[in-house]
């Protein structure tokens, strides 16, 4: 059933009763506006204020996201959060840093894949290194397609790309660690530590798909759940197919942390 609009909080009947619940969320795109130049990305006020009077009223926030660990507590700002960064390679919980083993190994490989695509430049292509891996992003591209098929050609021809999942996403292609972990891996790992009764997903792209997915598996083992897709002109098919429920834009992502406050505290925001 393809995924519909959630006007109303109705729906979510859940999250008035499960203690406690989680609520998952990527952060570009969803909590943040998407903008032209990543480091320029703001979490808007209203979100991280929402989300501080959630965890008041013991809701498990969790931030799971593509961004380094260090950027993504930086844009958030919320230290009683947990966090899944670099698509579940980096999390912090109960107050320290945990990394995957693997991490040390692909900080390298990053090294030798930036140092042979450096022509990129020239097509406005920005590369963000991510610890164990990296993101070529071209929204500001002066030719956002050509830039595009430039990333696509440079890493075929970077022999050090191999060692990595590429992904692509909104106007921005990333070389990932080429092993098990993903945002749903993620969503699985943190309701299983948090100790979640139900969960409320939210995100905004196709890298988003996996932590939906999770939701399904998790409601499969008993834990009620739902995925909320963010809209956006750059929403893809497949993307909206593995939600359950959509909202319009970061605006959408405000009123529904608004509804759910109200549901899990019984007070207007």
């Amino acid at each position: 059933m393809p995924a519909v609009p959630l006007t109303a909080i109705e729906p979510l009947r859940y999250l008035q009763s499960a203690r406690p619940l989680g609520l998952f969320s990527d952060i570009d795109g969803t909590l943040s506006p998407i903008v032209e130049r990543p480091e320029d990305a703001t979490v808007t006020p209203r979100s991280r204020s929402l989300l501080k009077r959630l965890i008041q009223e013991g809701v498990r926030v969790s931030l799971i996201t593509g961004r380094p660990l260090a950027t993504a507590r930086a844009m958030v700002g919320i230290d009683g959060a947990a966090y899944a960064a670099n698509h579940g390679l980096e999390y912090w919980l109960d107050g320290r840093v945990e990394l995957a083993e693997v991490v040390d190994e692909y900080r390298d490989l990053v090294d030798r894949v930036v140092a042979e695509t450096t022509h990129l430049a020239s097509f406005g292509v920005q590369v963000e290194r991510k610890g164990p891996g990296m993101a070529f992003h071209y929204r500001g591209a002066p030719d956002a397609e050509a830039a595009r098929t430039a990333i696509f050609s440079a890493l075929e021809m970077a022999t050090a790309s191999r060692h990595f999942k590429l992904c692509e996403g909104r106007k921005v292609i990333e070389l990932r660690p080429d092993v098990s972990v993903s945002k749903g891996t993620a969503t699985r790992i943190l309701a299983t530590r948090l100790g979640v009764k139900a969960v409320l997903c939210i995100g905004d792209d196709q890298t988003d798909v996996d932590m939906f997915q999770a939701v399904r598996d998790l409601r499969d083992q008993g834990i009620e759940g739902s995925a909320v897709a963010v809209l956006s002109p750059e929403a893809v098919e497949d993307f909206l197919a593995a939600a359950d429920y959509t909202v319009d834009g970061v605006r959408g992502v405000e009123w529904l942390l608004g509804e759910v406050l109200k549901a899990v505290a019984g007070t207007s925001p």
